[in-house]
């Protein structure tokens, strides 16, 4: 059971609200305000663990941030529809 359930939370916190919530709002960020280096720095690999760490905490915050802010938005679009 202990397995399914770290499974089930590697895939949904980890693949899905870091990698594709993190990752993917990074780029429109830098895209929007025309980063030079964009995300190659990303995906550079680093011989610093503490730059890499830092790398992965970026984008895991910036990914919660996100996700977070995804069903706020949500829901008050909710409570304004049909709340009248």
């Amino acid at each position: 059971m202990d397995l399914i359930t770290e499974f089930f939370v590697e895939i949904f916190f980890r693949r899905l609200i870091v990698g594709f919530f993190g990752y993917y709002t990074l780029f429109f960020i830098y895209k929007l305000f025309r980063h030079k280096r964009g995300l190659e720095w990303l995906e550079a690999i680093n011989n610093s663990e503490g730059e890499e760490f830092g790398k992965g905490c970026l984008v895991a915050i910036i990914g919660l941030i996100s996700f977070s802010s995804l069903f706020i938005l949500i829901g008050v679009l909710y409570g304004l529809i049909f709340n009248q």
